[in-house]
């Protein structure tokens, strides 16, 4: 079947591991409201703006912010692909589905949101070509630039955290049995006391 798109060029991969692998932390169940959360907020400030016929004043200012964070998050998906690597040799931890499904959900969502970061980038910088002149008239494709540039930067935003909280998952997950660390207990107060009481007696 022929593509329009060529395959090295095509996204769909990307997207369909991220959207399949949203899933809750604790029962695995498909995470509906993150779904609706990533969808619903860029889509209802990509409305507001139009409805407002908003035109962003200094495009300029988050031009080089977001330029960047799209290297940083290519950077950041080689080391994801390095954690991988790592746990592949392990015996327990290669054969852990959970391990799996949170390392593939966070290298996916990782390239997303550089892809995301790009995309805005982009966007932003034509809005900052177009809206150069001192004096310009406000058109149609200002209003829609700004539209979409505010609405792919709430997506950014949307995809940072949620992938930065997949990555913290992992981590627990690989290192820490899965477990956050628990709220620490009044009779552990003793036991800090002594231990400080005898790191200071060794010095």
């Amino acid at each position: 079947m022929w593509n329009p798109i060529p395959d090295r060029f095509s996204l769909g991969t990307i997207a369909r591991d991220y959207w399949r692998s949203l899933r809750i932390f604790k029962t695995n169940a498909r995470d509906t409201w993150a779904l609706t959360v990533l969808v619903g907020v860029p889509l209802a400030v990509f409305a507001g703006a139009v409805f407002k016929k908003y035109v962003f004043p200094v495009p300029v200012a988050l031009l080089p912010a977001v330029a960047l964070l799209a290297g940083v998050l290519l950077a950041a998906a080689g080391l994801v692909i390095t954690l991988r690597a790592r746990i592949a040799d392990s015996l327990v931890l290669s054969d852990d589905a959970r391990v799996r499904a949170h390392v593939r959900e966070t290298m996916s969502g990782v390239l997303l949101a550089a892809i995301a970061a790009l995309t805005d980038a982009l966007l932003l910088g034509s809005l900052a070509a177009a809206t150069a002149l001192e004096n310009y008239v406000v058109r149609w494709w200002h209003m829609g630039l700004s539209a979409a540039a505010l609405a792919v930067t709430a997506y950014l935003a949307l995809m940072f955290v949620a992938t930065a909280r997949r990555l913290y998952a992992t981590y627990l997950e690989v290192f820490e049995n899965g477990t956050p660390l628990p709220k620490a207990r009044e009779d552990a107060a003793p036991v800090i006391a002594q231990w400080k009481a005898e790191q200071a007696s060794n010095q």
